[in-house]
């Protein structure tokens, strides 16, 4: 009896694990970029591609991107909200080559071949 209740609470927050969101960010080509989640750094080198995995909710992003054309940096703020079960993908583009913009591209549902990966996120609770 003991047993089947463990394996029942196990199996149970496994299926939890179902409603978590993700966030993926990608730069232009050429472009590295450094990524802050609510005051917090994700990576200290920068990259072309972050991705995080969270929980649902409201997060303020704050992106800092070096333009290839001029080779300055910039910083790209934004709020956004993510609901469970999905996956938003966001990609840095920049305007006249000067201004760079952060824009969604694709919405993936949870079962998508990357987000089963827990090696490509970063894991970052909501504060």
């Amino acid at each position: 009896m003991k047993k089947l209740v463990i394996f029942l609470l196990l199996a149970s927050s496994y299926s939890l694990l179902a409603y978590d969101s993700g966030i993926a960010i990608q730069s232009e080509k050429g472009t590295t970029m450094q990524v802050y989640v609510n005051g917090k750094l994700y990576n200290k080198q920068p990259n072309k591609f972050v991705r995080l995995r969270s929980t649902p909710g409201l997060f303020h992003l704050e992106i800092k991107v070096l333009n290839p054309w001029n080779k300055l940096w910039y910083i790209v703020r934004k709020d956004i909200n993510i609901d469970k079960g999905y996956e938003f993908q966001y990609k840095i583009v920049f305007i006249n080559k000067t201004r760079p913009e952060l824009r969604e591209i694709n919405r993936y549902p949870v079962f998508s071949r990357y987000f089963l990966n827990p090696g490509l996120y970063n894991s970052h609770p909501v504060s």
